[in-house]
């Protein structure tokens, strides 16, 4: 399902930070960009930061908008970067991006091997453990077998 807006709603829309919800009131969201250009309406993420240096002092506190952690700008970037899909972050050239890609690949097969391995290890542990369970069911088995041959 689609909502049709005219481009006369969709200015008035843009004029104010509510949203689609403007007309009964509502938090105000923030417009935001991305370094590639596409433009993102949200609610400011306004959390409280401490930076501290070797020895424990504080050296800055203050509050800041977690979203621009995320990357985000607070007015549209002037030169546009391109976005990575691999590390859903923004490089510069074509040829970062596929660096990137090079590298999350290498990372993955790095990754998966040793997560591989892992489970070799671990399938040859439990088959250890269940082997000496068995070797000592088998123990106990003789020995009620022997008790209860004796005593009938």
């Amino acid at each position: 399902m689609s909502i049709n807006i005219s481009p006369e709603r969709m200015m008035a829309i843009n004029r104010t930070e509510y949203g689609l919800n403007g007309d009964i009131g509502g938090l105000p969201k923030t417009t935001y960009y991305t370094p590639d250009g596409r433009v993102i309406k949200a609610f400011a993420n306004m959390r409280e930061r401490v930076k501290k240096d070797d020895k424990g002092n504080v050296i800055w506190h203050g509050i800041v908008d977690a979203n621009m952690d995320r990357g985000w700008l607070s007015k549209m970037p002037e030169v546009k970067k391109l976005y990575c899909k691999f590390c859903d972050t923004w490089h510069d050239t074509q040829v970062e991006i596929e660096a990137c890609g090079i590298a999350q690949n290498k990372m993955l097969e790095r990754e998966g091997s040793r997560a591989r391995d892992e489970m070799v290890q671990e399938y040859q542990n439990k088959d250890i453990k269940i082997a000496a369970l068995e070797a000592r069911i088998e123990s106990l088995t003789k020995l009620m077998e022997k008790v209860l041959g004796q005593s009938a």
